[in-house]
């Protein structure tokens, strides 16, 4: 086993019950707005963390959607500390729409577009790091209805 599985499967990050590939997509929001945040260039932490647990391509295509979600954003998103483990509405929009953009582009776009003017790039680029999480190891599940959504928290 390479060390990028090991330590992935250390990864404990948000609500119980998300998948390895969600909790990687939710550090990545919450390492990129902490980056934000402080000043610092969210690429430089983004690439060599989710390439090494990862892969090369989740860690481009993660950035991309990144970049185009902070270029089109319609305000900014509500994202929590690292070591929370509650889920904002925001982060659960962009966790889902990466899920269920493989088997539902409609649904994606319907989780997308409250956060950025124009969701078409941000849902493509979601199914692309889909596509990419699930070569890597880490298969996004697809919730689009579930019974007990977990609850938002607030800081």
């Amino acid at each position: 086993m390479r060390p990028g599985p090991q330590a992935a499967s250390a990864l404990r990050i948000g609500p119980p019950g998300l998948s390895l590939g969600e909790q990687l997509v939710l550090a990545g929001l919450r390492t990129w707005a902490r980056a934000r945040m402080a000043g610092d260039e969210p690429r430089c932490l983004i690439r060599p963390g989710l390439t090494h647990v990862a892969s090369k391509p989740v860690a481009s295509v993660f950035t991309a959607m990144m970049e185009h979600i902070e270029r089109e954003a319609t305000r900014a998103l509500r994202i929590h500390c690292v070591a929370c483990s509650g889920y904002s509405e925001d982060e659960q929009r962009v966790v889902l729409a990466c899920g269920v953009a493989r088997a539902s582009l409609g649904a994606a776009f319907d989780l997308m577009r409250p956060l950025v003017k124009a969701p078409e790039t941000p849902v493509l680029l979601a199914r692309t790091l889909n596509v990419a999480l699930s070569n890597a190891g880490y298969p996004l599940p697809v919730r689009m209805w579930d019974d007990e959504p977990v609850r938002a928290t607030i800081h």
